[in-house]
């Protein structure tokens, strides 16, 4: 048996024998996991919360310990610890204890637990829903959620805030976006869509179902509410306040959005449309509100420069920072990985790795990541068998698609099926889309055809496997193929989601089509694409008409090329910003080839840098020269 005193330090070891619940609260909240044996730790002191009667601090602790970023394998060992002491202290009837073990099972990703533990309670509240549903949308299983929730309106439980912003992010994962917005009606009409953690999932879902316009409504009323309102209270506070301390203790009594929570929310807002100019406007108030050392804001700074386009701001946010945690070495690796610097994120993961800081589930998925955009298959390798004999941590879906997608990239399309097929549990569609998206790039329509009935056994609606399959008939010119799919998918009523790509100029947001004339300055844009096109054309640039996916001519195929949304958004941006000026452009699908080629191109003839952000990652380029290294 090991000794307690030899697991915790004396004065956390004093206070853990001391029943008392503020004797255990300060255990908990002094308790360091990052030492050696913390589960060892975390196992007494769950004794000392069940001795002393208090679930609420069974719950804190694990809480502590998920965010410690302990791998869920450890974390799901600390519920089922805490499970079973409440069967023993035969409190597992009790209404507040269920809705405990709910949350926690489902914050462990053992979203079966919950729904066991869920199944036995006599009484079903908005806790115990909401804790479920938000466990099965963590599981990417989004229909299940969307289903418990419709059950939970025929049980006459009325949801909570928490509960839409759950039940949002799972609408957000669905090819049909009808359903989130009769939610966001709901929202409006409950008082709740100005709610931060509503707000914040009704912009992730508009951004991703393409209606940009919506998406930046859903953040302007956010950021109008909280920052607007609550800068006119620093401006008016600040003259008749002598000290910092003073004003901060003033603004938290204001009842106006300055909680790290809500600059959390804006900030995540800011990263999912790219909206740069109002992120650096938040960063600024973040600074002067005094919150500009808090770890939650910073590790949300360095995702939302990351995800604008500017790395450089994202590193010096991480360089300034005093104390890091896993979640902040995740975000400046993933922000790396994303922009194709592969060698700065790995260098920075053994960095991490050297302090002693562990890595979790989401780190491995940046590291892998990080090796697939550059084709680094021997270190990916190395990275994935390490995760569980070095850390203990089980690989899952995620990253045994990332996996596929590096195989995939690198056009080892027998190597990724094999391994798909090695995989310890049935792959998912996100697994199989991967694969299939390789063999569209690779053009291998046997694989492809194989993937696509694999993904449509899973997800019978989901129109991207019908694009992508038809994609890769288009390529090899079996236009037969193309009508027949493109039929089937009207049958059945399926939309593709439209490509479109975006800028922000003089904080305004100007969103592109393919072939769109609808801007105030479309002449303009068009005159600039005509002279571009005979400037990269005389340096070398060849149209590559097997991008045009349409049975037609081919000189009407080169017209398409130059009419794609990526080349309109910079052929504006050259006419509407100043030249020292990076060019960021954003797009909601995969860059094509074509306009990939072009734009390195054009930063040769303009000299521009010019940064594109893809569905799947960055790409920096300068001097005809790309991030991607053309490997993408």
């Amino acid at each position: 048996m090991v000794s307690l005193s030899l697991c915790l330090p004396s004065s956390i070891y004093l206070q853990a024998k001391d029943l008392k619940f503020e004797s255990v609260r300060k255990a908990i909240s002094r308790l360091d996991l990052t030492t050696t044996s913390p589960l060892i730790k975390s196992s007494l002191l769950l004794k000392a919360c069940i001795r002393s009667g208090n679930l609420e601090l069974g719950k804190l602790l694990h809480h502590k310990l998920i965010d410690s970023g302990l791998p869920l394998d450890s974390v799901l060992l600390n519920s089922l610890q805490l499970h079973s002491c409440v069967i023993r202290s035969r409190l597992a009837s009790d209404v507040f204890v269920g809705c405990t073990l709910v949350d926690m099972y489902a914050k462990s990703a053992a979203v079966e637990n919950s729904r066991k533990i869920f199944n036995t309670m006599l009484r079903h509240n908005v806790m115990s829903w909401t804790a479920l549903i938000s466990g099965y949308v963590q599981s990417r299983q989004e229909q299940e959620a969307i289903k418990l929730f419709c059950n939970m309106l025929h049980g006459h439980v009325a949801p909570n805030s928490f509960t839409f912003s759950s039940v949002l992010k799972a609408c957000a994962s669905l090819p049909d976006f009808g359903i989130g917005k009769q939610l966001h009606g709901q929202t409006i009409k409950l008082g709740l869509s100005t709610i931060n953690c509503v707000g914040n999932s009704l912009i992730n879902m508009y951004a991703r179902s393409g209606t940009m316009e919506c998406a930046r409504k859903a953040f302007n009323i956010l950021f109008e509410k909280n920052l607007i309102s609550y800068n006119t209270a620093v401006d008016a506070n600040a003259k008749a306040l002598d000290s910092d301390e003073s004003f901060n203790h003033e603004v938290e009594h204001t009842g106006v959005g300055a909680s790290s929570y809500t600059y959390a929310c804006l900030l995540s807002g800011a990263a999912c449309i790219g909206t740069i100019v109002k992120g650096e406007q938040i960063h600024a108030l973040i600074v002067k509100s005094g919150f500009g050392t808090n770890l939650c804001i910073n590790n949300a700074l360095i995702s939302m420069y990351s995800k604008c386009g500017n790395k450089e701001a994202a590193l010096q946010v991480f360089n300034d920072m005093g104390y890091r945690n896993v979640i902040t070495w995740t975000s400046i690796i993933s922000g790396f990985a994303k922009h194709g610097f592969a060698t700065k994120a790995l260098e920075l993961f053994y960095e991490m790795l050297e302090i002693g800081v562990k890595p979790n589930e989401v780190t491995y998925i940046a590291v892998l990541s990080a090796c697939s955009h550059v084709g680094l298959i021997d270190e990916a390798w190395k990275h994935f068998n390490s995760m569980h004999y070095n850390h203990s941590i089980s690989p899952r879906m995620e990253h045994y698609a990332c996996m596929v997608d590096l195989l995939g990239r690198s056009g080892l399309l027998l190597e990724a099926i094999e391994f798909i097929n090695s995989m310890p549990f049935d792959a998912d569609a996100l697994v199989w889309r991967t694969f299939l998206g390789s063999c569209r790039v690779h053009r291998n329509t046997k694989l492809g055809e194989h993937a696509a009935k694999k993904i449509l056994e899973r997800e019978p609606h989901d129109p991207a496997t019908y694009i992508l399959l038809s994609n890769l008939y288009a390529s090899e010119g079996r236009w037969d193929d193309v009508a027949a799919l493109r039929k089937s998918m009207k049958q059945k009523k399926l939309i593709k989601e439209t490509g479109y790509s975006w800028i922000e100029v003089d904080n305004q947001v100007h969103k592109f089509h393919v072939g769109d004339t609808s801007h105030p300055q479309a002449r303009k844009i068009y005159d600039e694409l005509d002279e571009l096109a005979l400037k990269i054309k005389n340096l070398g640039y060849i149209p590559n008409t097997d991008f045009v996916l349409h049975d037609v001519e081919d000189e009407q195929k080169e017209q398409y090329l130059f009419q794609h949304s990526e080349k309109i958004a910079v052929a504006y941006a050259l006419i509407s910003t100043p030249k020292p000026k990076p060019i960021r452009v954003f797009k909601n699908l995969r860059v094509c080839g074509d306009c990939h080629t072009a734009i390195k191109y054009i930063s040769i003839v303009t000299g521009r840098e010019i940064v594109v952000r893809d569905a799947n990652r960055f790409h920096h380029i300068k001097d005809g020269k790309c991030s991607c290294n053309d490997y993408w």
